[in-house]
């Protein structure tokens, strides 16, 4: 077990009070492993468990002039921790530890999608092209980017903004005498605005260095996105071809070879083939799929427009709640019904 931090802190649970937070009964071990937040008390020996998957969000808050971690789970309970500046003192807590452990806590709630491959710092602000709305002031969190999406964790809310990297249509790194930040537009007709961060005697200055780092890598992933979508798409062309090869040469087709031909999980096809048998007037006879001729090109136009049906590797991703494959653009997720995405 890989533990990414450890401190001596407290832990209460609900809507805590100022007494509660600081006393020795909620007092113990905060510890972070690649898998789960774990808190160990002192007075009681009780350990408490949460895993990654069942976490929905966090914040960093001042509570009672401390500066805490207030996290929300999947079932709705409110949990709040801080780590201790001195080793066993409930009331000398420190904001860098806690900033280290949001960090570490934002890492390994949200790299399980798929690898991060860049991380600073930094400032955040979206913008509604088509409305004309925008956010009165920039958010300061976590910029991060993986594979599919680039994300921004707010330090002070419990949100995550998470943009497909498919959506993004353009890219643009804006100049000023303040320094460079990067400007992306999506597709649905928002903008938003990223600059890199870093603490200069306690205060955050821009860092241009790494906000050329998220340009240069968020075109990079653009690009290859791009590519393997088009690739994707391709396949996909073929497999419909395929598919209507077999229909032309006959209406009575083994239910193996269209599962083969099409290239679907074995679990996902038993469930569209009987789908398609109701919609479009087929039989299924043993191991036989019987073709309605008169609806066999309205199947056809369905595959070409309905490509979600097909097993598109790449474009699919993991809800961070109960690891089902969804689509990139899924909001909420359809096996668990957690919300996935904040623009």
């Amino acid at each position: 077990m890989v533990i990414l931090f450890e401190s001596f802190g407290n832990f209460t649970t609900g809507q805590t009070s100022y007494k509660a937070l600081i006393s020795r009964k909620s007092r113990g071990t905060i510890t972070l492993t690649e898998k789960e937040f774990l808190f160990k008390s002192e007075k009681d020996k009780i350990s408490f468990h949460l895993r990654f998957r069942d976490i929905q969000n966090f914040a960093m808050k001042t509570r009672f002039q401390l500066p805490t971690i207030e996290l929300i789970s999947v079932q709705g309970m409110l949990y709040t921790f801080y780590p201790h500046k001195k080793e066993k003192s409930s009331l000398t807590t420190s904001k860098k530890a806690t900033e280290d452990l949001f960090r570490q806590l934002t890492r390994s709630t949200f790299k399980k999608e798929s690898p991060i491959l860049f991380e600073t710092t930094g400032s955040f602000r979206h913008y509604d092209l088509t409305e004309g709305k925008t956010v009165p002031e920039p958010q300061r969190g976590i910029i991060f980017l993986n594979e599919d999406y680039l994300s921004f964790k707010p330090f002070a809310k419990k949100s995550i903004f998470q943009i497909p990297i498919l959506s993004i249509f353009q890219i643009l790194m804006e100049t000023s005498n303040i320094g460079p930040a990067v400007n992306i537009q999506i597709k649905e007709g928002k903008s938003y605005t990223f600059v890199a961060l870093k603490k200069q005697l306690k205060m955050y200055t821009k860092d241009k260095s790494k906000t050329k780092k998220l340009y240069e890598f968020l075109n990079q992933a653009k690009i290859y996105k791009s590519s393997e979508q088009n690739r994707l798409e391709k396949e996909d062309r073929e497999k419909i071809a395929r598919i209507t090869s077999m229909m032309e040469v006959s209406n009575k087709l083994r239910l193996d070879m269209v599962r083969t031909a099409l290239d679907m999980d074995e679990k996902l096809f038993t469930k569209k083939v009987f789908q398609w048998a109701k919609e479009f007037n087929f039989l299924i006879d043993g191991d036989y799929l019987i073709v309605n001729e008169e609806t066999s090109k309205d199947f056809i136009e369905d595959l070409s427009v309905g490509a979600n049906i097909l097993s598109r590797r790449g474009v699919k991703i993991k809800c961070r709640f109960c690891d089902n494959l969804i689509e990139y653009s899924a909001k909420i997720c359809p096996h668990c019904g957690k919300e996935t995405i904040n623009k």
